[in-house]
């Protein structure tokens, strides 16, 4: 009976190390999904911003909150727009950044979408704030069409 409860408890443990472990490595891997894509995206706005307003500056994202779920590569960017000396909107963004994900040869994650969408735009207090999501893996996609999905019902 005593073999049986220590076979019983190793087996609890074994379970207990592979489901840890399992999870740190699973984690690991969206870590680096993630950062890769961050900075991917960060560089096609910086690009795109620089040529649609001919500046210098550098933007860093902050990622979209984790309420939508792991693996959601959507990224924050925001800057004071009352210094633009040029207009800027959000079409011309988007058709820089499908311009910048063609030059660069950059797929998304299903065939015939946007690499790149720009998912959301708001001022605030004379800091635009512009959500871009890079539409590389199934829980973006998802991402963007419930954005989209809200977005009608709202209206």
């Amino acid at each position: 009976m005593r073999l049986f409860w220590i076979c019983v408890v190793a087996i609890l443990i074994v379970l207990a190390l592979y489901v840890a472990i399992h999870r740190i490595l699973i984690n690991r891997a969206t870590l680096m999904l993630r950062n890769r894509a961050q900075q991917v995206t960060d560089e096609a706005v910086n690009q795109s911003l620089q040529k649609l307003l001919g500046w210098d500056k550098q933007l860093s994202s902050q990622l979209v909150a984790d309420v939508w779920g792991k693996g959601v590569l959507a990224f924050e960017y925001h800057f004071d727009y009352r210094q633009l000396e040029k207009s800027l909107d959000r079409d011309r963004l988007s058709q820089e950044l499908t311009a910048y994900a063609e030059h660069k040869k950059l797929s998304a994650f299903k065939p015939g979408r946007p690499v790149f969408v720009v998912t959301d735009w708001w001022e605030y207090e004379g800091i635009l704030h512009i959500d871009v999501a890079y539409l590389l893996n199934e829980s973006t996609v998802e991402y963007v069409s419930d954005l989209k999905r809200l977005n009608r019902h709202s209206k």
